[in-house]
C-alpha cells in the first residue's frame, strides 16, 4: 500500500511489485529478441540501436508523465492498468508493423527516403518500451517512499527477462519470441487487479485468454529479409526449396537446395571443366539469411573436389606437403575438403555453430559423405580464436582461416560495426605461437573495390609478426589475388626460395595475380586482373617500410590494423571519402560505401533528433509552464525553478550517458570472452540489471543521501582502473574454460561494478520524491533521453577511439554526477521541510 499524501488516494494496486517484475522482464526479453530479428532481416548486430530504441520509449513516457503533472494525482492505479492493458497490443502491433517498413541498409545514400524509413522503424519499435516505462514510472509515483525498492524490482525483473530470452532462443525462432511476448505481457493487468471485485478479475482474465488465443492462432509475422541478402537471392531460383531450418541463440540456419547453387571460396580460375567435369552438387547453408557455407556432395574420395585446386585458398598446400591443418570456420566443409584434397594428414574442423555440424552429420550425412565422421577429420564446436589460443605452442603446420562473410556484405561494408576478435593484431600474433617452425597461417579475404580489405589484412599480419618477435616480416609473407579473393600467407619461419618458386608457379598456372612475395618487383604484378596500377604490391611495400604510419594516414580508407581495443576489422570508412560516396550512390553507379558505419551515424543523428523533439523540448515547455504557475501548493516551493532543475539535468543526464557507456563497452568487450554478441548482450544485461537492482535495494535500506553516491562513484572509478589493468589477463586465463564457467566469471566481474552503478540513480530519484515529487518523471525522462543518445554515441566512440576511451569517458561522467548530487542535496536541504 502506498503512503497516501494530500490529494492522493490510497493505492489499490496490491501486487504492484510482481506486476512491475513481469513488465520489466517482458521489456528486456523483447529487446533481445529484436536484436536477433534485425540481425536476420538486415545485416549486422544492432545491439546499440535496440538499446537506444528502448531508452527512447522510457524517455518519452517520463516526458508524458511530466507534462501531465499534478493532473494524474489520485489516478496512478488507473493509468498503470491502462498501460498494462495496452502493452500486449503494443508488442504485437509494433512488431508486425515494423516488418512492413521497407528499410534497406544498402540504400541509405542512394535513396534519401531510407533515412525516414529508419526513423519510422526506430519510432515504431519504441512503442512497447514506452508502455513498459509508463508502468515503472507510475510505480515510483505510487510508492514515493520506496523508490529504491521499485527500482530494484524493475532491474531484477529485467535481468531475469534477459536470461529467459536467451533460453527461449534455443526453442523458438526470434520472430515468434518477439511477437509472442504479448502473452506474458497480458498477465500484468490481472496482477494489478488482484483483490478487486471478482467479476472484474474474471473479466480481465477472459480478455487475457482471448488475447492469448488470438496470438497463438494468428502466429507471428515472418521476419522481413532484405532482398540484398543471400537467402533472398537463393529463394528466387526456380527450383529452390528450403531443406531444413534450425535456430539457436547464435543464428538462424537455413539449408537451401537447388540445382543452380554453386558456391565456391572465390573465383575458380582457369578450371578445365571439359577435362575435370562440373562442380559437385551443393546444399547452401545460410547464416541469419546472409553468409553462406555450402555442403558439397561427397562420396569419400577427395579427388571429387578437384575444383578446390583452382582457388586462391589452395596456396598453403602448394608450399607444404601432407600438413596437419586447423580450419577455422569449417561450416559445411568446403575448406576441410580443400585440405583433404591436397593431402593433409589430419584436419581439425573448428565451427562455432553446433547446428552446422549436426545438419552435416545427421540430416545431410549421406549427401556429405560422412565428412565429419572420417578418422582424419576432427570436428570441434568452439570459437575460432579461443580454440587457436588454447593449442599447444608449435603444434600445427597450417592454420587456415576460411572466408566467413558473404561477398556482397563484405563489398558493401555492412560489417563495419561488427566486432571481430578473430582478425585483431593480438589474435594473429597468438596464432603464430601455435605453428611449428615453417608452419603457415593462411587467411583468405574477399577483394573489395577500391582495394582496402586485403591491404588491411596484410597490415595486420605485418604488425602481428612484429609483435611475435619477427624483425623482418617481409621475408615471411606472401599474397596472391584473383578477381574476388586474396589469400595471404604468414610463415613462422622465413619463406624458402623453393616455397616462393612454388607460389609463383601456382599463381601463373591458375591466372592469379601476385600481390607480394619477398623480392617481388612491380612489373610482376597486375598481369591477369589488371588494375590501373599495382595497388596491392605498392601498398605491401609501403606497409613494410619505416614510413608505414604515413601510408596509413594518407590512404583514402581506414586500413590501420584492428586491435582488441578496437576490433572493428571491417571498418574502412573515412569522412574524407563521404562526398564521393554520396555522389556515387545518387548517380546509381554504386561505390565504396561502409553501410554499417553510415547506419550507426544515421541512428546517432536520429537519437539526438528524437531525444530533443520528444523529450527535451516538451520538458522545457513543462519547466516554463511551472515557473509561470508559481509555487507548488504542497511544498511551498517552485518545483520548476531553473536553479532546481540545473543539478537535476546534470546529475541524471550524466548517469544516463555513463551507465550506457559502460553497458555498451562491456557488451563489446565480453564478445571476446563469450564468443558471440547475443551471449555477451544477455550476460551483460542480466548482470548489470540484477546487480544494479541489488545496489538500488541497498541504497533504499541505507538512506545516507549524497554521501552514499560519492562512495559508490569512488568504488566505480576504482573498479574501472582495476578492469583496465587485469581484464585481458582474466580473459586469457579463461579461454579454455567451459561456457558455463565463463558466464559465471563474467557475471562475477560485472557484479561489483553493477552493484555500485545501481546506487546513484535511485538515491537521486528518492531525494526528488521526498522533496518535490513532480520532478520524478522529469528526471526519469531526461535520464532516458541521455540513454537514447548514449547507446549510439558509445558505439561510435568505440569505433573511433576504442573501448578504453568509452570507459574513461564514463568515469568522467560519474565524477560529474558525484559533483551534481551535492548540488541536488544542497538544493533539497534548502527546501522548506527538506531532509538532509
Amino acid at each position: 500500500m502506498s503512503e497516501a499524501g494530500p490529494g492522493r488516494a490510497a493505492d489499490p494496486v496490491r501486487l504492484l511489485y510482481p506486476a512491475i517484475l513481469v513488465t520489466s522482464a517482458v521489456g528486456i526479453a523483447f529487446q533481445i529478441a529484436l536484436m536477433r530479428v534485425l540481425s536476420i532481416g538486415q545485416w549486422h548486430h544492432f545491439a546499440y540501436m535496440i538499446i537506444s530504441v528502448a531508452m527512447l520509449g522510457f524517455a518519452v513516457s517520463g516526458t508524458v508523465l511530466a507534462l501531465l503533472g499534478a493532473r494524474i494525482r489520485g489516478h496512478e492505479p488507473f493509468l498503470f492498468r491502462l498501460g498494462a492493458a495496452l502493452l500486449p497490443l503494443a508488442i504485437a502491433g509494433s512488431f508486425t508493423a515494423s516488418q512492413h517498413v521497407p528499410f534497406e541498409t544498402f540504400e541509405l545514400v542512394s535513396r534519401p527516403g531510407q533515412f525516414w524509413n529508419l526513423l519510422w522503424l526506430y519510432a515504431l519499435l519504441a512503442i512497447p518500451f514506452y508502455h513498459v516505462s509508463w508502468c515503472i514510472a507510475l510505480g515510483f509515483l505510487m510508492r514515493p517512499r520506496q523508490v529504491g525498492r521499485v527500482y530494484f524490482v524493475n532491474m531484477v525483473g529485467s535481468g531475469l527477462g534477459a536470461a529467459a530470452a536467451v533460453g527461449c532462443l534455443f526453442l523458438l525462432d526470434p520472430g515468434s519470441i518477439a511477437f509472442g511476448l504479448g502473452i506474458p505481457a497480458a498477465s500484468v493487468l490481472p496482477l494489478s487487479l488482484w483483490r478487486e471485485p471478482a467479476r472484474r478479475v474474471y473479466g480481465w482474465l477472459a480478455v487475457l485468454a482471448a488475447t492469448s488465443t488470438v496470438a497463438v492462432a494468428t502466429g507471428s509475422p515472418s521476419i522481413r529479409i532484405s532482398p540484398y541478402k543471400g537467402l533472398a537471392y537463393a529463394l528466387q531460383l526456380p527450383d529452390a526449396t528450403v531443406a531444413a531450418r534450425r535456430w539457436s541463440p547464435l543464428s538462424v540456419l537455413t539449408a537451401v537446395r537447388s540445382s543452380l547453387i554453386r558456391e565456391t571460396p572465390g573465383q575458380i580460375s582457369n578450371y578445365p571443366m571439359d577435362e575435370l567435369g562440373p562442380l559437385p552438387e551443393q546444399i547452401a547453408l545460410y547464416f541469419d539469411a546472409g553468409a553462406v557455407s555450402p555442403i558439397n556432395r561427397f562420396h569419400g574420395d577427395p579427388a571429387e573436389v578437384k575444383y578446390l585446386d583452382y582457388v586462391t585458398a589452395a596456396l598453403p598446400y602448394r608450399l607444404l606437403d601432407n600438413p596437419e591443418v586447423v580450419v577455422v570456420g569449417a561450416g559445411g566443409g568446403t575448406e576441410v575438403l580443400n585440405a583433404l584434397h591436397h593431402g593433409a594428414r589430419h584436419v581439425t574442423a573448428v565451427e562455432v555453430n553446433r547446428l552446422v555440424l549436426e545438419l552435416a552429420r545427421e540430416e545431410f550425412a549421406s549427401f556429405s559423405g560422412g565428412l565429419y565422421d572420417r578418422p582424419d577429420v576432427s570436428p570441434v564446436v568452439a570459437d575460432g580464436r579461443r580454440y587457436l589460443e588454447m593449442l599447444p605452442a608449435g603444434s600445427q603446420d597450417v592454420i587456415q582461416i576460411a572466408l566467413l562473410d558473404s561477398f556482397n556484405a563484405t563489398a558493401a561494408g555492412v560489417h563495419a560495426l561488427s566486432e571481430s576478435y578473430l582478425y585483431t593484431v593480438q589474435a594473429m600474433a597468438g596464432y603464430l605461437e601455435a605453428l611449428r617452425d615453417g608452419g603457415l597461417l593462411s587467411v583468405t579475404r574477399w577483394i573489395t573495390s577500391p582495394p582496402r580489405d586485403a591491404i588491411k589484412m596484410f597490415a595486420t599480419l605485418v604488425e602481428a609478426a612484429r609483435r611475435a618477435g619477427i624483425d623482418e616480416p617481409g621475408r615471411h609473407l606472401l599474397m596472391i589475388r584473383s578477381w574476388n579473393t586474396a589469400t595471404l600467407i604468414l610463415s613462422r619461419s622465413p619463406l624458402t626460395p623453393l616455397q616462393v618458386s612454388r607460389a609463383r608457379q601456382f599463381a601463373d598456372s591458375r591466372w592469379f595475380d601476385l600481390a607480394y612475395y619477398p623480392g617481388m618487383t612491380p612489373e610482376e604484378a597486375n598481369r591477369f586482373v589488371i588494375l590501373d596500377e599495382p595497388v596491392y604490391q605498392r601498398a605491401a611495400t609501403a606497409i613494410l617500410s619505416a614510413d608505414r604510419d604515413r601510408f596509413y594516414r594518407d590512404y583514402p580508407y581506414h586500413i590501420r590494423p584492428a586491435t582488441d581495443d578496437r576490433p572493428h576489422y571491417s571498418r574502412f570508412f573515412r569522412w574524407a571519402s563521404l562526398p564521393a560516396v554520396v555522389a556515387a550512390g545518387r548517380s546509381g553507379t554504386g561505390g565504396p560505401v561502409e553501410w554499417g558505419y553510415l547506419t550507426l551515424v544515421a541512428t546517432l543523428a536520429q537519437a539526438v533528433l528524437l531525444a530533443t523533439g520528444l523529450v527535451l523540448l516538451p520538458l522545457l515547455l513543462v519547466s516554463g509552464w511551472q515557473r509561470r504557475r508559481g509555487p507548488d501548493t504542497r511544498t511551498g516551493t517552485r518545483s520548476g525553478s531553473r536553479a532546481r532543475k540545473t543539478p537535476v539535468l546534470l546529475y541524471f543526464g550524466a548517469l544516463g550517458l555513463a551507465y550506457m557507456f559502460l553497458e555498451i563497452a562491456f557488451i563489446q568487450k565480453l564478445m571476446l570472452f563469450l564468443a558471440h554478441p547475443i551471449y555477451a548482450v544477455s550476460v551483460v544485461l542480466t548482470g548489470f540489471l540484477v546487480f544494479s537492482g541489488l545496489g538500488s535495494y541497498y541504497a533504499d535500506r541505507h538512506r545516507t543521501g549524497h554521501r552514499l553516491v560519492v562512495k559508490a562513484v569512488a568504488f566505480i572509478l576504482l573498479l574501472i582502473v582495476g578492469y583496465h589493468l587485469s581484464i585481458a589477463g582474466v580473459f586469457r586465463a579463461g579461454f579454455g574454460w567451459p561456457a558455463g564457467a565463463r558466464v559465471v566469471v563474467s557475471l562475477g566481474l560485472l557484479a561489483p561494478l553493477a552493484f555500485a552503478m545501481g546506487i546513484p540513480f535511485p538515491v537521486g530519484l528518492q531525494m526528488l520524491s521526498d522533496s518535490d515529487g513532480s520532478l520524478v518523471p522529469w528526471a526519469w525522462g531526461w535520464n532516458g533521453a541521455m540513454s537514447v543518445v548514449g547507446a549510439a554515441l558509445a558505439a561510435w566512440i568505440a569505433v573511433h577511439l576504442g573501448f578504453s576511451a568509452v570507459t574513461v569517458l564514463a568515469a568522467l561522467l560519474y565524477l560529474g554526477a558525484s559533483a551534481a548530487i551535492r548540488a541536488v542535496g544542497e538544493a533539497r536541504q534548502s527546501q522548506p521541510g527538506g531532509e538532509s
